[in-house]
Formats: structure tokens, C-alpha cells, sequence
């Protein structure tokens, strides 16, 4: 299912769960052992139940879109030896820790 689609069916739940929840007489919160809103307490239940599961489904899908285009942005550009921008990874640990400790260097100049 797509997000937008999801927050539209959470939104209309969340809408109808409490059109529900305000049809409940003050008394039967109470005393949830009356036997008149016994039905709407049990869809107002399966109304909460379902939001939660639906919300559940939108955190899942947000973090796969999430990861997704963190992995698209992933690919840094750099120049290497011979002046080309190049977007190979260096592998080199070495590497990585001397321009890690290059850019703190840069930033601790600047401020």
C-alpha cells in the first residue's frame, strides 16, 4: 500500500473511532459492563487495534523509502589523484580516517 494511501485510511479510522467513542454514554465508560454499549465499545476496540496495526504499516514503509534514498545519496563524489571525480569507493581505512581528520580540521579552522 502506498503512504499517502495508508495516512488517508488512518486518517478516516481515527475520524470514525471517535464518532464512536462520543456515541458511548458517559455512564457505560464507567461501567463497561453495560450491556447497551457493549457493540460499540467492541467496534470502538477493533477501531483502536486496527489504527495501531496501520500505523505500524506506515512506520515500516517510511523506513524502507528512508533507507532507500539514503542509499541513492550514498555515493560520494570525489577527485582523485589524477584530478577526475570519480564515485568508487576507496577502501582503505587509512584513507577514510585521514579525510575524516582533514574535515574536522577544516571545520575547526572555520569556527
Amino acid at each position: 500500500m502506498e503512504i499517502n494511501k495508508l495516512k488517508e485510511e488512518i486518517n478516516r479510522q481515527k475520524e470514525l473511532n471517535i464518532k464512536l467513542f462520543n456515541s458511548i454514554p458517559t455512564p457505560t465508560r464507567e461501567d463497561p459492563n453495560n450491556k447497551k454499549a457493549e457493540p460499540i465499545l467492541k467496534q470502538w476496540r477493533e477501531g483502536s487495534k486496527k489504527i495501531k496495526e496501520l500505523l505500524k504499516e506506515l512506520q515500516v514503509l517510511e523506513l524502507k523509502n528512508k533507507k532507500a534514498t539514503e542509499e541513492k545519496n550514498k555515493n560520494k563524489v570525489f577527485v582523485n589523484s589524477y584530478g577526475e571525480a570519480t564515485n568508487r569507493e576507496i577502501t582503505s581505512i587509512s584513507y577514510q580516517r585521514n579525510e575524516k581528520k582533514l574535515s574536522n580540521d577544516i571545520l575547526k579552522f572555520i569556527s
